[in-house]
């Protein structure tokens, strides 16, 4: 596994990610850690007032169930890296002119549900696309997934 190894702590990767996300006007952060997965959320456009809320949530595939307290230091350490390596490479993308940022990070990008509820954008268009949600004015009705259809 990439990183499993690595012995960069946790606060020095989650600080290199508050530095990079602040080049692109992100104000707040927050890191939350459990057994089964981790979150990344951030808060961008506070000055400007069109604040919009991100959350990014790894699943990575680590056996941490039932792990010694020293592997789990490990498995952290391994996630949040794993993480600053992968914002990295977004955000030169998006300095290089290849992306935006609303773009690279939309799928990330937190709305309101009919419930009320704040999720983020792929999950609601994906239970959408698998017919599980109803979205109020169906901006996505007749959507479909573009497959190919196998012919040459």
């Amino acid at each position: 596994m990439p990183y499993e190894d690595s012995k960069v702590p946790v606060e020095k990767s989650q600080r290199d990610i508050k530095s990079l996300l602040a080049r692109f006007d992100v104000q707040a952060t927050r890191f939350t850690s459990f057994p089964a997965y981790t979150m990344l959320e951030f808060v961008r456009g506070v000055e400007t007032g069109s604040r919009v809320t991100y959350r990014i949530t790894i699943q990575p595939k680590l056996d941490k169930v039932g792990a010694s307290v020293t592997m789990w230091d490990r498995a952290e350490r391994q996630v949040w890296r794993v993480v600053y390596w992968w914002l990295k490479a977004k955000i030169e993308a998006i300095e290089f002119g290849l992306v935006e940022f609303e773009q690279d990070f939309l799928p990330y990008m937190l709305l309101a549900d009919s419930d009320g509820q704040s999720r983020p954008v792929a999950e609601i268009l994906f239970e959408r696309l698998a017919g599980r949600l109803a979205l109020p004015g169906d901006p996505f009705g007749g959507l479909q997934l573009a497959l190919p259809s196998g012919r040459p």
